[in-house]
């Protein structure tokens, strides 16, 4: 790490000269942030992400997402929900496949069902089991039935993961070449008389690690890095980027620990309580002096309009100095019975922001009587650093992401009640169920929340199309191009 930065600002000191601050909106260039970037794959499963903004912009499905985080037509134009919600009716556009071959609801169809059942393998699965069946119907029709409504099912249709690829062929909105390391994408477009053609504007997709990123920004190689998360964050100053150039995206999701080892220690419930009494997440977050990043201490955000209405956890009632001096005796009496507590393993993801978020961390559980050492992803590990954004605005996604089919320490009676509220047809009750499984897992305590996830772009001035939302996704076909 310390490497990298030494090398990011050698090449800034040569740039401080050649910088400019203008943007060619007919030739953009995009870079994403990949810790250990891959190989550009828009079949891979799961997608980095630089593969799935080119999913995204080369392989629509039945909707997507527009420059503001909404809800839009992609293969359809239109749909309704039929009114007891078990069914979602699309009309599909007239369009072509980017290798020519007329769209036909018939192969969407059969596309869409194989790319369910690939999806249901991960983290989706249990939600898109509530999914009958996709049918062709007469003329450019399909229908998705359900066995119980969905309410959310456009915001997943609307996901990089459900664009839809015909015998690796997408329909677009853009079409992409490689050119060495670097993908090149042009827009779809169709003249007067109904004929498709290529644009000539272009994007150009490229990625790196954050330090070789923000040096090719510096540099003016790029107007636009996608991809910042906390890890990543204090490289913007190392880097001289100007204030008025990043934009924060307040996003919801989970971002905590994650308790994983059940071992003489963590499987006390108390004690995993006093970890989560003793982090005081205002100064934590204050080491990053980011507004955007706000504290939480629920599992589903309090703000979410469909959730219930539960008491906030017990534990953090009292005033910091209460909460770190009953969990200091919790840590106590363990140690009294029990003898010496090793270290407990973190595991963070690499960055000089993490290097922040440990040290705050370890100086916090220090309080209390426990120390902890940091380890990489990939070793054994006792407490994980999630940092991942909701995928529906639904109290759903949460409790799904702290099943037991995920997570070592968890909560049956909460995964059946869920399951009980995916069979409902009546909001209210859904909603009330939902609220009681939040609760029950809210108990267990395996999952300890410390904010929502910090995300973050560096947008040079002059860039069009780019607009903060709340999913921190921003399509490349909407660059370069103003929206009114």
């Amino acid at each position: 790490m310390i490497r990298s930065l030494s090398i990011l600002l050698l090449l800034l000191s040569a740039a401080l000269s050649g910088c400019s601050e203008g943007v060619d909106n007919e030739r953009i260039r995009v870079d994403v942030i990949e810790d250990r970037p891959r190989p550009l794959n828009v079949s891979a499963t799961p997608q980095p992400l630089a593969s799935a903004y080119l999913r995204a912009a080369t392989a629509q499905g039945l909707v997507t997402f527009d420059e503001k985080g909404r809800v839009a037509p992609g293969l359809a134009n239109r749909w309704i929900v039929t009114e007891d919600g078990m069914s979602y009716i699309f009309r599909l556009n007239k369009g072509r496949w980017n290798n020519g071959r007329e769209v036909e609801s018939g192969e969407v169809a059969r596309l869409l069902t194989a790319r369910i059942r690939e999806l249901r393998k991960g983290r989706l699965g249990a939600e898109l089991g509530v999914i009958d069946r996709v049918v062709a119907m007469t003329g450019q029709v399909v229908e998705i039935r359900l066995t119980a409504p969905m309410p959310y099912l456009l915001e997943l249709l609307a996901l990089p993961e459900f664009g839809l690829l015909s015998k690796g062929a997408g329909s677009g909105p853009m079409q992409a070449k490689k050119f060495g390391q670097v993908m090149q994408l042009r827009r779809n477009e169709t003249d007067d008389e109904g004929v498709q053609f290529l644009g000539n504007a272009m994007v150009t997709l490229q990625r790196g690690a954050a330090s070789t990123v923000l040096a090719r920004y510096a540099l003016g190689q790029s107007d636009l890095i996608e991809g910042g998360r906390f890890d990543s964050f204090p490289l913007l100053d190392a880097a001289n980027i100007r204030a008025d150039h990043i934009q924060f995206d307040a996003v919801p999701g989970l971002f905590g620990l994650h308790v994983v080892n059940d071992g003489p220690f963590l499987s006390d419930t108390a004690n995993r309580t006093a970890i989560a009494m003793a982090i005081d997440r205002p100064k934590l977050l204050t080491a990053f002096d980011i507004v955007a990043w706000q504290e939480t201490v629920t599992l589903v955000p309090e703000s979410l309009p469909n959730r219930a209405s539960i008491a906030r956890p017990a534990w953090s009632a009292p005033s910091m100095e209460e909460r770190r001096a009953m969990a200091a005796a919790t840590v106590a009496d363990w140690k009294k019975a029990n003898g010496a507590l090793r270290a407990l393993r973190v595991a963070l993801p690499r960055g000089y922001g993490s290097r922040i978020f440990f040290a705050r961390l370890r100086a916090d559980l220090a309080t209390i009587g426990i120390d902890i050492e940091r380890v990489t992803m990939d070793r054994p590990h006792d407490l994980l650093l999630v940092d991942r954004t909701a995928q529906q605005s639904s109290p759903i996604w949460y409790l799904d992401q702290l099943s037991c089919k995920f997570a070592t320490i968890c909560s049956a009676r909460a995964d059946e009640i869920v399951a009980e509220a995916r069979r409902t047809a009546d909001s209210a009750m859904r909603a009330q169920l939902l609220g009681e499984a939040e609760a029950e897992l809210q108990a267990t305590v395996a999952f300890i929340p410390i904010a929502n996830p910090l995300r973050w772009s560096v947008v040079r001035p002059g860039l069009l199309g780019h607009f903060a939302n709340g999913r921190g996704w921003h399509l490349l076909q909407y660059l370069g191009r103003d929206p009114t």
